[in-house]
């Protein structure tokens, strides 16, 4: 079979839903599918200027020139030879500015064509400046660009299906291609995507999109939900549509517990992910707050990532006197992440709203405890008692509380750790997860 993935978020750009989507591209190559991938290739418009200017600057002192010599006129003082010389300085300005960016910035440079691991990977031109985050106004120009290059990838990859991931921005590209090549598509549903009351960053824009969305749901030949609690959310939108539930998976040989965590020192609360307003890190910080002023075992808090609110949360931890207890990461390079894990004793989230959060499953591989809240795909993940805990959203004293029982029990952390790996062990490989869409593709195709 030969499937055609379509997502704005690949590694190393984007979080947990990037990481899918190569996780079961990967597998569906492994079961001996054919997979091509188009996604976004972050550039800047320095150099585009750049050439402009120079290419400007140069015409006009050509025609200084050309006017001279042919009708022995001299022009210069019209503000021709000011202007040509600014438009030079301005493109060597902005050429020199445009590889200094590309330089600089961690996510510039990525190849228009690779391959890796067995899938094909074709990046588009886009305007995004953060690896972590990507505004509306991004969203649009991947919108654009890779609606632009599918119309004819298609033709030359000639696929069977097409597997968007995310309906939003990405869905509108599914759309487009049943009409102009009558390609069947399925929507996966990763979480902000779904329209809610609970993803404040798009409530704007959610209130004027909800009729498009819904019609394009239904124009889709298959919707998948990462969790149950995200398709609950979702049929509060289109309640008569049937939505699928498969879950994220880990790679379970990459995420393993060390042999043996330390028994010294301050016990060791870690937090990954994303610094945005629904990942609510901020009552994560008020309860390391009252956690300090209990009579509990010295620990101290890792938060690892970044995004916008990460200002606010530094500033947050020095006003709080939190700075010896709570420590920054920056945005950890993949391959180090499992490491940032096998150091913790417990992972900590305070996140009000998700589809099935990437970092929990990583955390749980890793052998380690979970304290959450009941945030939507939670509850799927975490077994209270068993393998964590997990709080009302928004309750920093009950975050503390639950936490608090954990480090004052090393038994407690050892026995859930043991519990989170078995759980992800028995229910969440990348392998078992793509088969289940192999099975939702033959089923839109009829080959079942």
């Amino acid at each position: 079979m030969r499937i055609l993935i379509i997502n704005y978020e690949f590694p190393p750009l984007g979080a947990g839903g990037g990481q899918a989507s190569q996780k079961i591209a990967q597998s569906l190559v492994e079961l001996g599918h054919t997979v091509r991938v188009i996604t976004s290739r972050p550039t800047q418009l320095y150099g585009l200027m750049g050439c402009a200017s120079l290419v400007a600057g140069f015409g006009f002192w050509v025609y200084l020139t050309y006017a001279k010599l042919s009708w022995g006129e001299d022009i210069s003082n019209h503000g021709f030879t000011l202007l040509g010389t600014l438009l030079l300085l301005a493109g060597f300005i902005l050429r020199a500015t445009g590889m200094i960016w590309e330089l600089i910035m961690p996510i510039r440079g990525l190849k228009a064509v690779e391959f890796v691991e067995g899938v094909e990977i074709r990046r588009v031109p886009v305007m995004r400046h953060r690896q972590d985050y990507c505004s509306v106004p991004e969203m649009a120009t991947f919108l654009v660009s890779g609606a632009w290059q599918s119309l004819w990838q298609v033709r030359e990859f000639q696929p069977d299906i097409v597997h968007i991931f995310f309906g939003i921005p990405d869905g509108p590209i599914g759309w487009l291609l049943k009409r102009t090549h009558h390609l069947p598509y399925i929507i996966s549903l990763r979480g902000a995507d779904v329209p809610s009351d609970e993803v404040k960053r798009f409530a704007t824009e959610y209130r004027l999109l909800r009729p498009f969305v819904r019609r394009l749901w239904h124009d889709a030949d298959a919707l998948v939900a990462v969790s149950n609690g995200l398709r609950s959310h979702a049929e509060r939108l289109t309640p008569d549509l049937p939505i699928r539930v498969i879950p994220n998976a880990i790679d379970l040989s990459q995420f393993t517990p060390p042999r043996q965590r330390a028994a010294s020192g301050p016990v060791r609360l870690l937090y990954v992910g994303r610094f945005n307003k629904f990942k609510n890190v901020e009552t994560l910080i008020e309860a390391t707050e009252k956690l300090a002023a209990m009579d509990i075992a010295d620990f101290d808090l890792e938060l690892v990532g970044d995004g916008e609110q990460r200002p606010i949360l530094e500033r947050m931890v020095a006003d709080k006197g939190l700075t010896r207890r709570v420590h920054f990461s920056d945005w950890v390079p993949r391959e180090c992440i499992p490491d940032y894990y096998r150091r913790a004793d417990v992972f900590v989230t305070a996140t009000t709203w998700e589809g099935m959060p990437h970092t929990v499953l990583e955390a749980m591989a890793c052998g380690l405890p979970i304290v959450g809240t009941q945030a939507s795909g939670l509850g799927e993940l975490v077994k209270d008692g068993m393998n964590g805990y997990l709080v009302p959203i928004k309750d920093a004293a009950a975050l503390a509380e639950a936490t608090a029982m954990l480090i004052d029990n090393g038994y407690e952390r050892r026995r859930m750790g043991r519990q989170s790996r078995k759980l992800v062990e028995r229910q969440f490989a990348w392998e078992q997860i793509a088969a289940e869409y192999v099975a939702v593709y033959r089923e839109v195709l009829g080959e079942e």
